[in-house]
């Protein structure tokens, strides 16, 4: 998501319009009732203890669930500490409503009558508010900082039509959002059923057991080793000119989309990456991996990359297969040089895995790629809707863009 810097001018420039107007600036500590000093943290043992249904939040987000809560009604939780602050990965700013618990990694406040909650939202979250952070190794923003942080203000009329502007663009982003989930559900359920259930069409019926695989497979299906349908390779991207991509838990992604942290002093050191390919970043907790979709990219050269022959596994299907049983995969994992792990390449090489018939992954092909189409035009409407709310908000805020009120 693109952040947009403060307009400075905008912050002592006066805007007027049916005597609606941006005045001088305003203290954000001005603007809103605080209620850090009724912030109880619970302990990761606490919680276990206090298991329920009650969210409780931290700086970015829900953490945990417990059985009781210490704030009804709707909130604002503005983020204390953490690399966030810095790196605006996520929002720094969130509204939250209902019953819940807090730890107190976040400030909580709510708006007062000179002010609208979502419209000071819109505006931390897209504004550059880095010389009130203090601390390297941990960012912090204190509550004295926040609350000196120079914000400009219209009408509350005003607010409150800018912040409905931006939420209608919010609102069919969530909707779109949830509409990817929904469909990503539906292509795991009919994974699951034809490829861990066996439930696929044109089944034969007949089983067999599989002693490298301890359990009854299809009879028509093969337990192969990944070594004869992966293929190692390190070629260096050098001059040629590629975008950088990087792996997570969703999949594959251009990296500056992810992350600000240059990779090495030269990119030609990086990996080739093509269309197809198999990628394996390192890992911690679980495995990030992904299958490239464009033609040509980049990969740090800490990368595992393997080409795969398709007329065996088909590459989308592969990662489903390791994505949805990941625990199975997990064993690849070794201890890296650097931060996190990287895989072992010939413990997956010598690994088995169920390779289905072509005639069933072709099938399955045939309902996954209209599905997965849907889902990258919703995500292209997400970007271009993110971009013209981005571009609405400055020219919003600043005023250079007038709204009527109702």
């Amino acid at each position: 998501m693109q952040r947009f810097k403060s307009n400075l001018k905008a912050l002592d420039t006066l805007y007027e319009k049916e005597n609606m107007y941006f005045m001088k600036t305003f203290l954000l500590g001005d603007l809103l009732v605080n209620y850090d000093s009724k912030r109880i943290p619970l302990s990761s043992k606490q919680r276990e203890l206090r298991k329920g249904e009650y969210p409780y939040y931290g700086a970015q987000g829900i953490i945990d669930f417990v059985d009781g809560y210490l704030f009804d009604g709707e909130y604002m939780l503005i983020a204390e500490d953490g690399e966030n602050l810095r790196s605006r990965n996520l929002p720094i700013a969130n509204i939250v409503s209902g019953k819940f618990w807090i730890n107190n990694h976040a400030h909580i406040v709510t708006n007062n009558e000179k002010s609208d909650l979502h419209f000071i939202y819109y505006w931390l979250n897209y504004n550059d508010i880095s010389e009130y952070i203090t601390g390297s190794a941990q960012p912090k923003l204190s509550q004295s900082n926040m609350n000196a942080i120079k914000i400009p203000m219209t009408s509350l009329p005003v607010q409150i039509r800018i912040a409905e502007i931006l939420s209608s663009f919010d609102d069919k982003l969530q909707k779109n959002n949830e509409y990817i989930e929904t469909v990503e559900s539906i292509i795991q359920s009919i994974y699951k059923s034809w490829f861990c259930e066996f439930e696929y069409p044109n089944s034969i019926g007949q089983m067999k057991y599989s002693e490298k695989l301890c359990k009854h497979v299809p009879f028509d299906w093969k337990e192969k080793q990944f070594g004869t349908f992966l293929i190692h390779h390190s070629e260096k991207i050098g001059d040629e000119i590629a975008p950088i991509y990087s792996t997570t838990n969703r999949g594959v992604s251009l990296r500056d989309e992810k992350f600000d942290k240059t990779l090495s002093k030269s990119a030609s050191n990086n990996k080739k990456v093509v269309k197809n390919d198999l990628m394996f970043g390192l890992s911690r907790q679980i495995l990030n991996l992904g299958i490239m979709p464009e033609d040509i990219g980049s990969v740090s050269p800490v990368y595992t990359i393997f080409k795969i022959d398709s007329h065996i596994y088909l590459p989308f299907l592969l990662e489903i297969e390791m994505r949805i049983n990941m625990p199975n995969y997990m064993d690849i994992l070794r201890l890296g040089a650097r931060e996190g792990q990287g895989i072992s390449k010939d413990y997956l090489l010598n690994k088995y895995v169920l390779v289905p018939s072509m005639d069933t992954q072709k099938q399955f092909e045939a309902i996954y790629t209209p599905l997965i189409n849907k889902i990258s035009k919703l995500k292209e409407e997400n970007t271009i809707l993110a971009e013209i709310r981005d571009t609405l908000l400055l020219k919003l805020m600043s005023g250079e863009l007038p709204v009527e009120v109702k």
